[in-house]
């Protein structure tokens, strides 16, 4: 019951980290390939949460902190390999009956998990990894000495005291379970597709500017920039307590901030913001020439123009609010600047990525440079 609770949180916990990982691993997975794989999404993804699940089931369920105070490292350390097997038959007569009794035990069964735990490492090891035997079994071994000092640091130092033995008997069964994974993987490289051919088919698919492609260099782009846009605002808010930046919804401001900054990196590099270069694409001309400044300009005016002009002229709108119709105005301008993102997501989903009024008035688009690594 104990090893289903720790699966349990495990999945719980696995869409927070997957938040977290996506965007760094979509944009190495364009700058290294070209494209993401959706075979190599789901064996990266399901080898996160093996990951996760595991150190749940070697740290899981935690303690309370007041029973592990006055706990010392050498009482939750044993040195000795299949201590627990040599005390059960320690002696006990050799019998069928108490053979029978050994089969269900929790010392056999307690050996069984600490092998099984590592099986799917090894086989990710081998299969995607394609690691040698000898580095499987490093690798395995050290991902058990992980384990071990987890547990004999208390978390390593989390809590005042350890509260599960470290043993030698866990590293020896989870080297031999990694071991044992990388022959299994023989059975996956039969059936599945080989990392090769995952990486011959992203760089087949890599020479598109996809409308995915787009939108995660775009969201690169945004979150640098937010962050940068973050910093500063609390910085003049610490240097003038009493600055106050009025805004509709509280993102006119930072939209601009994200246009005028993308623009200067994209005039200074003649064509690439961040988040371009970390997804290896770059604003040319339609021609497929390098892009002028006046082009690049009014490429990022006329996006500022369909996007955070209207939430501007609709916020000073507000503070004159004299007439009906001045609401109905208010309305048209957020919904002009919210039509335009929603056909943007539209583009990048069903359309794949075609050219939005701000790229064709501009007299721009998007093609992918040379991977030089």
């Amino acid at each position: 019951m104990v090893y289903i609770n720790n699966i349990y949180t495990g999945l719980l916990v696995f869409p927070f980290i997957a938040a977290v990982f996506t965007l760094p691993y979509a944009v190495y997975q364009y700058n290294k390939h070209g494209s993401v794989s959706k075979y190599r999404t789901l064996i990266i993804y399901s080898f996160i949460l093996y990951m996760l699940i595991a150190f749940f089931m070697v740290s899981l369920p935690l303690p309370d902190r007041a029973s592990t105070v006055g706990n010392t490292w050498r009482d939750h350390l044993n040195l000795i390999p299949f201590r627990q097997i040599w005390l059960y038959w320690h002696d006990k007569p050799f019998g069928i009956a108490t053979f029978k009794q050994y089969l269900v035990s929790m010392s056999l069964w307690q050996l069984l998990f600490n092998i099984l735990l590592t099986v799917p490492f090894g086989v990710y090891m081998r299969y995607y990894f394609k690691l040698s035997l000898k580095r499987t079994i490093l690798y395995s071994f050290l991902l058990s000495l992980f384990y071990e000092t987890s547990q004999i640091t208390a978390l390593f130092g989390i809590y005042p005291g350890p509260y599960r033995l470290a043993d030698v008997e866990d590293l020896i069964c989870n080297t031999l379970g990694g071991a044992g994974g990388y022959y299994i993987a023989y059975v996956f490289t039969g059936v599945l597709p080989s990392r090769d051919e995952i990486d011959e088919r992203c760089r087949a698919h890599g020479t598109k500017v996809t409308g995915m492609r787009r939108l995660w260099a775009a969201l690169f782009d945004y979150v640098c920039i937010a962050s940068v846009y973050i910093f500063l605002l609390g910085l003049i808010r610490v240097l003038y307590p009493g600055f106050t930046v009025y805004s509709i919804y509280g993102e006119v401001y930072s939209w601009s901030f994200f246009c005028i900054v993308s623009l200067v990196q994209v005039l200074v590099t003649e064509g690439s913001t961040l988040g371009h270069a970390a997804c290896r694409i770059i604003l040319v001309s339609e021609n497929g020439g390098m892009a002028s400044a006046a082009q690049l300009i009014k490429r990022y005016l006329y996006l500022w123009l369909f996007t955070d002009l209207p939430l501007i002229i609709a916020g000073w709108l507000m503070g004159i609010r004299v007439a009906f119709i001045v609401d109905i105005i208010i309305l048209a301008l957020t919904a002009v600047s919210r039509v335009y993102f929603l056909i943007y997501l539209i583009n990048v989903v069903l359309r794949k990525g075609r050219l939005m009024p701000h790229d064709k008035l501009s007299g721009t688009l998007y093609m992918v440079t040379v991977n030089r690594s």
